[in-house]
């Protein structure tokens, strides 16, 4: 544990002495870049003479020297990291470590149009010492206004390739009966006797539901066809006809069966409704299922599959579409 953390401490020098290097590199490139100009030349001769003659002659003159001198620093820094890479087996490959930090190898090279990829360095390096609590960025105002626009580019890039998948899946569900197909066998046949489990118990309680509310009008439904079937009973209707009692005896009667019939009716709703004793609903259910996934029904049934499966990817398509980064409250014009 020591070791290591002597070894990332050794490794956070060395980045912040290689930046200070870059820093510093990059500092002389762009000043004797300005120097370069004939505009800037003539001012500095005019004004400030012997600035000009000791930058000149010093510097300007032998800037390739001074350009080589941070140059050689920079390979040895290479190698020894190439080496360290190696060693600790970092990459799959021995030869991987350049291809990685190709920025690096490149920066090497004393050419003007690669001299600025040493600026990627830099740039590589601010993330590690962020990790490290050496430059915390993160509430900056410059880095929250590039974290936010990098997201937005991000949300807009992943929304439209989204949506040109799901566009691409709808055509091919449209186009071909594959998916569906596979959708019955592989994903709702394993779940069948959950499905047939989660619509039984569904139902017991919609109807226990149902049977509450309407039990009135049930019960005043029953009286009306039993009154209706009593009146068509020819033996009660004998009966009614006696003098003295019949009209009574036959009210009673027809009071009795209606009481009788609601009775049974109302224990079978409670006895199909209770979840100890669902055996009923799960066989009719069960005989449903079967009978929606026959080849009979095989047909009917994959169109209805594609059509659901396509209105859930038009759900899912417009609400991937949203654009959150909207949502969230703009920053402010200026750094707090």
């Amino acid at each position: 544990m020591a070791d290591r953390t002597a070894r990332e401490t050794l490794g956070l020098v060395v980045d912040v002495v290689m930046m200070a290097l870059i820093v510093a590199n990059l500092a002389l490139l762009i000043v004797d870049w300005g120097f370069a100009s004939p505009i800037v030349q003539t001012q500095m001769e005019n004004y400030v003479p012997a600035l000009y003659t000791w930058y000149d002659q010093t510097i300007h003159q032998h800037f390739l020297l001074y350009d080589l001198a941070f140059v050689s620093i920079f390979v040895v820094e290479i190698l020894v990291r190439w080496g360290l890479a190696i060693y600790r087996q970092r990459y799959h490959r021995w030869f991987f470590y350049p291809f990685v930090h190709w920025y690096d190898v490149l920066g090497c090279i004393p050419v003007g149009s690669l001299r600025s990829l040493r600026l990627l360095r830099l740039v590589a390096m601010i993330p590690k010492l962020q990790r490290t609590g050496l430059v915390d960025l993160r509430e900056t105002y410059f880095y929250r206004t590039f974290e936010k626009y990098r997201d937005i580019v991000l949300e807009e890039i992943s929304d439209r390739v989204t949506v040109r998948i799901i566009e691409g899946l709808q055509e091919e569900i449209r186009t071909s009966q594959e998916v569906t197909t596979r959708i019955g066998r592989e994903v709702i046949a394993p779940q069948r006797e959950a499905l047939i489990e989660a619509v039984t118990h569904r139902l017991q309680e919609a109807t226990a539901v149902a049977y509450d509310h309407q039990q009135d009008d049930f019960h005043e439904y029953l009286d009306g066809v039993i009154e209706d079937a009593v009146q068509r009973n020819r033996e009660i209707g004998t009966l009614a006809a006696l003098p003295g009692v019949g009209r009574p005896v036959a009210s009673l009667l027809e009071n009795a069966i209606s009481d009788i019939v609601f009775n049974v009716v109302d224990r079978m709703v409670t006895d199909v409704c209770s979840f100890d004793n669902d055996q009923a609903i799960t066989q009719v259910t069960s005989i449903s299922a079967d009978a929606l996934m026959s080849p009979k029904y095989d047909r009917r049934l994959n169109q209805l599959a594609q059509s659901v499966v396509l209105q859930s990817l038009d759900v899912i398509k417009d609400h991937v579409q949203i654009r959150r980064w909207k949502e969230v409250e703009p920053l402010a014009n200026s750094p707090e």
